[in-house]
């Protein structure tokens, strides 16, 4: 068999192209004399972290993807910048035996890997994406002399080690504040912090004026982790480039402000939500990343048990009635409703959404920001849709009476209506109505069902590893005399030695029956619809989390970390 029809067969057997893509990939490599995995590439039936992956299989060399690794600082500067951009190659780390593994593109290239090999005796080599290397060489080479540039267009080249002198705050006049955050070390700073975040599959960048430097942070899973501290003398440059970018005022720094930056990365859409909070070391910066590509996720990879997807289904797929989604802040409940939306969305429904801010942009349905400076609210706007002809209505979240009255009674009149909530549960959500002055008889009419969600990390695959948690934190969940095997992860490059990599949804679905509207009308308490629905077959969210904890997905401890245990401890 020719050699790249029987790689081509491998491919197909591991599932990573189609025979359709395979053949249409041989027919093109004959006109462009590439290679077999180059034609796949150009074709973008692989992407680059599998076109690297495949290459270093094919030369018998390991894999890494760097996107993923905690490099080591000291470790890259064992080759100059120039070394790494001409050899393609940079050092990342150590193994357990004291060898300096060093990433390189092309596992071809003999003249390179000779070099490298000459330069560091005690190198071991991995192969990486192009991407990733150059993206690295950015980062730990360019960084570091864009910061240098910046705290010399700064103090005239006086240099002020970060932490280690006090610096007294800044003030500039409105006119330098601008000129500063316009030169090009600035700009190619807050470019490289911004290009670092979204690579790194960030959610939330926070830049943190301290006494004596500028912190930035990085929220990845949930969870923020430090990432580098400026010098104090580029803050107000930052901090300004920061307003302009988001068309704040620059002058205003007692005031909180809000704005937006659209930008495109990698012919992808990014949108950043940006807050600005005066502190007493200076203005403090949070940009919340939108990634759209990223972001909009099918329903079925959104950690739905299987039972609980068909019901989930079940609801969403109704006429008329109004299903809420409650949780807290960075639970993914704006990511579950576009899901939603992307299975309803179809030529036959007309879909009207009204969100403050409105994250995402979808084809073919007309989505509305809330504007309170014109006094276009939820209320004003939820009136206006009824005059539309609406099918689907989505409302992003219930703040007070009018809004939910207006929305409800959406619901009764043939609309399928969908909001979101601040309740710690599915079934506390009625009673959150009732609290805020909803007639009981308008919400068990109107509400067909409600979903509670909380996301919590993922246990990483590569250095995942059985473990025995403690009695203690067993007794914490409610399990007890449990035979079975937990899993953790025990923390590798691959994870940033956190032991944890990407986050799934632990869920609870309150379908509302008959027994649930009485209990409604009748005013009682959430406790008593929670231990009915349990008795029914409910899984509660608590469960839905440990259930994963044991089917190896996450750990007890997140479980913990995310998820109430209070009612489990006081029973």
């Amino acid at each position: 068999m020719d050699k790249y029809k029987q790689a081509g067969s491998d491919l197909i057997t591991d599932g990573i192209v189609t025979e359709e893509q395979l053949k249409i990939a041989l027919e093109e490599q004959k006109k462009s004399g590439l290679t077999l995995l180059e034609t796949l590439k150009k074709l973008k039936f692989i992407n680059e972290e599998t076109f690297a992956n495949l290459l270093a299989r094919q030369w018998g060399f390991p894999y890494i993807d760097l996107s993923t690794v905690e490099i080591d600082k000291d470790i890259v500067h064992l080759i100059s910048e120039e070394i790494a951009r001409r050899y393609q190659a940079i050092p990342f780390g150590k193994t357990r035996d004291d060898k300096i593994m060093v990433a390189i593109v092309d596992p071809t290239d003999i003249v390179a890997i000779d070099y490298l090999r000459t330069l560091i005796p005690n190198s071991k080599l991995y192969v990486s994406s192009y991407e990733a290397i150059f993206r690295n060489i950015e980062k730990y080479y360019s960084m570091e002399t864009t910061v240098k540039e910046a705290v010399k267009e700064m103090t005239g080249g006086v240099s002020i080690e970060v932490e280690k002198e006090e610096i007294k705050d800044i003030e500039l006049s409105i006119d330098e504040a601008k000129s500063l955050a316009e030169t090009a070390p600035i700009i190619r700073l807050m470019n490289q912090i911004m290009t670092e975040a979204i690579t790194s599959n960030a959610s939330d960048i926070h830049m943190e004026p301290q006494k004596r430097y500028l912190r930035i942070r990085y929220r990845i899973d949930g969870v923020l982790r430090d990432t580098m501290n400026l010098p104090k003398n580029i803050q107000p440059g930052i901090i300004s480039r920061v307003k302009i970018m988001a068309n704040l005022d620059i002058a205003e720094r007692r005031r909180p402000q809000d704005g937006r930056i659209n930008l495109k990365f990698r012919g992808r859409e990014i949108d950043l939500r940006v807050s600005v909070l005066p502190g007493i070391f200076g203005e403090k910066v949070v940009l919340r990343i939108l990634d759209k590509e990223k972001s909009l996720i099918p329903l079925e990879q959104l950690g739905f048990s299987e039972e609980s997807l068909e019901i989930f289904k079940t609801l969403i797929k109704q006429p008329y009635g109004m299903i809420l989604i409650t949780g807290p802040t960075g639970s993914g409940k704006s990511t579950t409703l576009y899901a939603i939306l992307r299975i309803l969305n179809s030529p036959e429904v007309n879909i009207l959404t009204v969100e403050d801010p409105v994250e995402y942009q979808l084809d073919g349905i007309t989505q509305v920001q809330v504007n309170p400076k014109i006094n276009l609210t939820f209320a004003n706007a939820l009136r206006s849709f009824l005059r539309q002809d609406p099918d689907i209505i989505l409302v992003g979240e219930i703040r007070d009476k009018e809004t939910a009255q207006i929305a409800m009674e959406a619901a009764l009149t043939g609309h399928l209506v969908f909001s979101t909530l601040h309740t710690n549960d599915s079934f506390s959500a009625p009673t959150r109505l009732i609290d805020m002055g909803i007639e009981p008889y308008l919400i068990a009419s109107s509400v067909i069902g409600v979903t509670a969600q909380r996301l919590v990390r993922k246990i990483c695959n590569d250095c995942k590893e059985e473990y025995k948690p403690s009695e203690f934190l067993l007794k914490q969940v409610g399990i007890e005399n449990y035979d079975g095997v937990f899993y953790k992860g025990k923390g590798c490059i691959a994870c940033n030695n956190s032991g944890y990599k990407g986050r799934i949804a632990a869920q609870e679905i309150l379908k509302i029956d008959d027994k649930i509207r009485e209990m409604i009308l009748n005013r009682n308490p959430s406790t008593d619809i929670k231990d009915y629905a349990i008795k029914n077959g409910n899984i509660s969210l608590l469960q839905d989390a440990i259930d994963k904890a044991k089917k190896g997905i996450t750990t007890i401890d997140e479980v913990i970390r995310v998820i109430s245990t209070v009612e489990v401890l006081e029973g």
